[in-house]
């Protein structure tokens, strides 16, 4: 099932087909709803991670193209804002620490 915020998020996404958009909408959606899952789990099934895989290795999609939907969206959001922040997170989960 694709979650209804992933629809209205990319709803502007052009990929070659419809069959395409549909999967990248799910694979976000899997993804979304485990976020610290691997992709295997995240999938639920082989069938589901090899579409998985197999999109990614697609000739046919370009990074480029996952964005647009994305970047549109966002755009369409922050429109009516006088002020948008922008935070970003640059902190590290890797410790920095020296060994001794």
């Amino acid at each position: 099932m694709i979650d209804r915020w992933v629809r209205q998020e990319l709803e502007k996404t052009q990929l070659p087909d419809v069959r395409r958009t549909n999967r990248f909408m799910k694979i976000v959606s899997n993804l979304s709803n485990n976020p610290e899952s691997s992709v295997p789990e995240a999938s639920g099934t082989w069938a589901e991670t090899k579409a998985t895989y197999d999109f990614w290795d697609s000739p046919y999609i370009k990074p480029a193209q996952l964005r647009k939907g994305h970047v549109d969206a966002t755009l369409e959001r922050i429109k009516n804002h006088q002020i948008v922040l922008a935070i970003q997170d640059t902190t590290s989960s890797h410790d920095c620490r020296s060994r001794s």
